[in-house]
């Protein structure tokens, strides 16, 4: 009886083992892989409101949009003075073009020349002396319209010269020049103006000043003036003086009259300009107007010219 007892004991404990054995032989489950989850990229943000104003996208360049207002500007301008843009212009030496529409003397004209000579006296520069009340003289010229920009000069040098060596102020209105100032300015700076109108130059632009003339022959006029003034612009440039050529008649080269060519400035200059002017009558150069040109005389005897002259 104890056997058979030991035998069913032993058979569940047989199954188990077997269970244990099976479980044991069956293949590990693989863990799951785990996804990494990925954060959405957000790609607008919510206006609160505190944040500065929206730019507003015209669909033009930023250089465009500066062009446009420049034309806008320019356009504004040439109205305001009575131009049409685009037109032909005239040009004033000193002075700004001024429009082909405005012919000198109109209204057009002397209002765009009214302000380029307000520009200019605006510009700051050394203080005038202001006379006390009671002490102060005025005097107005009238200044043709082509001569505005030889007495203002360029950029409005001459003008301002005048103003800083006599003290006086200078307005204008159109061809008027108003000068304003003690008794004593008023008088020298009305007098450089009258000069500038009439001459092109003043004694007050030299220190030392002095005038005189060469008298020449119209045939050499074309060796003074050079291809296209280079001669002339050179004797003024280098020695600071003004050379003045004279109108002559057409046929003033068959005569034998000889004109006067003035020259102006400091009195040193003035004497070398002399100079160059011979040099330049008489043997076709001069070292300041055509420099490492040289020449040579040679004495020939009278029997000999028709030999040399052929």
């Amino acid at each position: 009886a104890a056997e058979p007892k030991a035998a069913a004991k032993a058979a569940p404990k047989a199954g188990a083992a077997k269970a244990k054995a099976k479980a044991a032989a069956k293949p590990a489950e693989e863990p799951e892989e785990v996804q990494e989850r990925k954060e959405e990229l957000v790609n607008y943000s919510i206006d609160d409101g505190s944040g500065p104003a929206w730019e507003v996208n015209t669909g033009v360049s930023k250089k465009l949009q500066k062009r446009k207002e420049r034309t806008v500007e320019e356009k504004a301008a040439f109205k305001a003075a009575g131009l049409r843009p685009g037109a032909p212009q005239q040009y004033i030496p000193g002075m700004a073009p001024v429009g082909a529409g405005a012919q000198p003397g109109s209204k057009a004209s002397q209002a765009l020349a009214a302000a380029e000579v307000a520009a200019i006296l605006n510009k700051k520069g050394p203080e005038v002396e202001v006379p006390a009340p009671g002490s102060t003289s005025t005097a107005t010229v009238k200044v043709p319209e082509k001569k505005i920009g030889i007495v203002i000069g360029p950029k409005g040098a001459k003008i301002q010269m005048i103003q800083e060596k006599t003290g006086a102020k200078i307005d204008t209105t159109g061809e008027i020049f108003t000068i304003t100032g003690p008794p004593a300015s008023v008088a020298q700076a009305e007098q450089a103006v009258r000069e500038l109108v009439e001459k092109g130059y003043c004694a007050m632009q030299y220190e030392d000043f002095s005038e005189n003339f060469v008298t020449v022959h119209p045939s050499c006029f074309p060796d003074l003036i050079g291809k296209q003034g280079c001669v002339i612009r050179e004797i003024k440039d280098k020695l600071g003086v003004e050379v003045s050529i004279p109108s002559t008649p057409a046929n003033a080269t068959q005569g034998s009259k000889k004109y006067r060519v003035g020259l102006a400035g400091s009195t040193a200059n003035v004497e070398k300009a002399k100079n160059v002017i011979n040099d330049i009558m008489m043997y076709g150069h001069a070292e300041i107007t055509h420099p490492g040109q040289v020449h040579e005389e040679l004495e020939v005897d009278p029997w000999a010219y028709k030999y040399i002259i052929g």
